[in-house]
């Protein structure tokens, strides 16, 4: 089993705040677990994630909960593109999103990362069950990732017309997302 954690630092285009970050793997699959406490436009948000994936860097669970108000969202995955809520039920705006990405942390572009792993030069568009927070709202999110080096990544969102380049550890993980996050330690 392998662990690590360190904490990301927004940085002012986001808002002020940042993250402590757990990370856990095993023969079996992937745990990403964070703490957010930030000031997002004047309103303090206090927010905590689970993310589970599979041995693939499939995401078949993710749990976020914002501390006030009170909110918890919860949706699971079969690992081919159908989602779930938590009672089960069948979300079909989902249908083809393999990977989640949650908007208060920048872990969950390790996910796609780690999965698609493409050469040098090369890119590949996907959907992601894209979460807004601390609303908790929930869409599929057409995503573009270009491998642009052996640790640096252009991220497209393409419904959103918005571009970065980001930077990563040899692990997949998020040094610096310009604008956005900083890893601290």
């Amino acid at each position: 089993m392998t662990q690590r954690s360190w904490r990301w630092d927004w940085l002012p285009d986001q808002g002020s705040g940042s993250e402590l970050f757990e990370y856990e793997s095993s023969p079996t699959g992937h745990v990403l677990r964070g703490r957010v406490v930030a000031n997002l436009g004047g309103a303090g948000i206090e927010a905590a994630y689970v993310v589970e994936a599979d041995a693939a860097w499939r995401t078949r669970r993710v749990r976020v909960e914002i501390a006030n108000p009170k909110r918890l969202l919860e949706i699971t995955a079969n690992g081919i593109g159908r989602w779930s809520d938590a009672g089960g039920t069948w979300i079909p705006a989902l249908d083809g999103c393999i990977d989640a990405d949650i908007s208060l942390t920048p872990a969950t572009n390790t996910l796609p990362i780690r999965r698609l792993n493409p050469p040098v030069g090369e890119g590949t568009e996907i959907k992601v069950a894209y979460i807004l927070a601390p609303d908790l709202t929930l869409r599929a999110g057409p995503q573009r990732y270009t491998r642009l080096g052996d640790r640096l990544w252009r991220f497209n969102g393409l419904d959103i017309d918005f571009t970065a380049d980001i930077s990563v550890d040899e692990a997949g993980f998020v040094v610096e997302y310009p604008g956005l996050f900083r890893r601290a330690i």
